[in-house]
């Protein structure tokens, strides 16, 4: 019996039939359809944009003065079609129309009063640049009539269509934070934002778009050392010092983890190129009416940088210029602490540690060159009212100068040498007799292990004269702490009958967790 194929003689694969239909229009066909696409989004796009040109810039000061100097005069169409984009313009002692409530209050009256659509053009644009104005009376106008004048629009114009159906994200409350938060759900980039607002990508620039990124960050930062990239380049292109402050200031604060150890130096290139050296405040001030979260998220960003400069510094300093593990360790639990740093030395240390990329950059303002050549450096710390000088001599002592003390070195002229730094008049920081240990305010200590080893000695002056710690009162100038064998002796290091005890992670030294501190066996 014959089959359906012999019946409609179908002598072929059923598989080869459907790759076939897959390829029946030629590939060269299909490339010049998407070219011509292409083509035409572009035709679309430009005349879109011619929506937003205006020719008449050299205008804008004739109508600016006629509107300042004569407010009854009249205006034919062009002059107010000119006069939409005055409104942000100003000259000598002429100010801003925008900036006065009432002159505002004019000019959209005179207006409405010869209403064209052409005019909200020039009208969004100067709402899109005062969106964050301090200046709210005047915005609040603007808003109210643009969004009126969007709502009640009826005409054929594709732009002002768009921007009608878009009028949600010109709400003063949160129409940008909609906006970042939208184009982060339709996985755009950002950088499509004026688009998707439909006005021209010029205006990217303008402060509206500040917390669109902001925004847009919030809902990707899961992703971020994907994202840090892009997000330079949006910062970049964008041009604005209040973003730059806003966006980096929440991302250093979200890297300052261990899991973004090895993204916290790409952060920190970024942070120097668009806001500056935190050792400059000035750079970090915060801006005009910025929020109490974020003054605090600047303040905070700022520190949390200048420890990650501090830590790669010790690092470098304690690796290159003396190669010391213990006085890096140490000095390391205290880089939270540093409020500012410089080291001192010769020229050609300098130069050593310019070669290290993880501070290259840094070195230039953080380095002070001595007249001698001798190959000694000194770091100079300041936490608190101290400054505390390390050397990178292997025999020198630890210096610590109280700020307001006439025993401080002078560092207004260059030094000869580092050894200007050190004085040895100064008194021992902590001495010593068989009962008590003695406080001095300033002083020297060494780095020589004793009965207790020499960090144990800096970690407990540092925590009663440098961090405030308490400590026993005494009629004496110097403040002293019993020393005891069985109880915690400056509540770091004891000892019991069989172990070395301490509180905090020492060479040799096993952890305890039911003590929660570390040991070390008697011998």
């Amino acid at each position: 019996m014959p089959t359906t194929q012999d019946i409609l003689q179908f002598h072929f694969s059923p598989t080869t039939f459907q790759q076939s239909a897959q390829k029946i229009i030629p590939i060269n066909l299909t490339s010049l359809n998407d070219h011509r696409i292409d083509k035409l989004q572009k035709i679309i796009e430009e005349v879109g944009a011619a929506s937003f040109s205006f020719s008449g810039d050299n205008l804008i000061p004739q109508v600016f003065r006629k509107f300042k100097n004569s407010i009854n005069t009249n205006f034919d169409r062009r002059e107010l079609r000119t006069l939409s984009y005055s409104l942000n313009y100003s000259e000598q002692n002429l100010s801003i129309i925008f900036h006065n409530e009432n002159e505002l209050k004019y000019a959209l009256t005179l207006l409405d009063a010869n209403w064209r659509d052409s005019f909200l053009v020039g009208l969004i644009d100067c709402f899109l640049r005062n969106w964050e104005t301090k200046y709210t009376k005047s915005l609040e106008q603007i808003e109210q009539f643009i969004l009126n004048k969007l709502e009640n629009y009826s005409g054929n114009r594709g732009t002002l269509i768009s921007l009608k159906k878009n009028k949600r994200y010109f709400n003063t409350k949160n129409g940008d934070l909609v906006l970042g938060d939208t184009i982060a759900k339709l996985n755009k980039p950002i950088q499509e934002a004026t688009k998707v607002l439909s006005v021209p990508e010029s205006w990217w620039t303008y402060n509206y778009f500040s917390k669109v990124i902001v925004t847009y960050y919030e809902r990707i930062k899961s992703n971020i050392s994907a994202e840090i990239d892009n997000l330079n380049e949006v910062i970049i292109k964008h041009n604005n010092y209040i973003t730059n402050k806003r966006l980096i200031s929440k991302i250093i604060i979200q890297a300052n983890k261990p899991d973004f150890i090895t993204l916290q130096y790409q952060i920190k290139k970024i942070a120097f190129a668009q806001i500056g050296d935190p050792n400059n405040i000035s750079n970090w001030n915060t801006f005009d009416n910025a929020t109490e979260i974020e003054r605090k998220e600047i303040i905070q960003a700022r520190n949390i940088l200048n420890e990650w400069i501090t830590q790669q510094f010790i690092n470098v300093f304690f690796k290159v210029c003396i190669n010391d593990d213990r006085r890096k360790k140490f000095w390391l639990r205290f880089a939270s602490k540093i409020s500012s740093f410089k080291v001192y030395g010769p020229l050609h240390t300098q130069n050593i540690l310019k070669r290290d990329e993880r501070i290259a950059e840094l070195v230039e303002s953080r380095f002070e060159t001595v007249t001698s050549k001798r190959d000694v450096s000194a770091f100079i710390l300041y936490i608190g009212d101290y400054m505390l000088i390390e050397f990178s001599n292997e025999g020198y002592a630890f210096y610590a100068y109280k700020i307001t003390s006439p025993y401080r070195p002078s560092l207004d002229f260059k030094l000869n040498s580092v050894d200007d730094l050190r004085n040895a008049s100064m008194p021992m920081a902590i001495h010593s007799d068989n009962y008590y240990d003695y406080f001095n305010d300033e002083g020297r200590l060494t780095h020589r292990d004793g009965n207790q080893i020499w960090e144990t000695k800096f970690n407990s002056w540092m925590n009663k004269k440098v961090l405030g710690g308490t400590v026993m009162k005494t009629n004496s100038p110097m403040e002293v702490s019993a020393k005891e064998s069985i109880v915690e002796n400056s509540n770091e290091q004891w000892e019991t009958s069989s172990n070395y005890w301490s509180t905090i992670e020492l060479p040799g030294y096993t952890y305890s967790k039911k003590k929660d501190a570390w040991y070390k066996n008697k011998l």
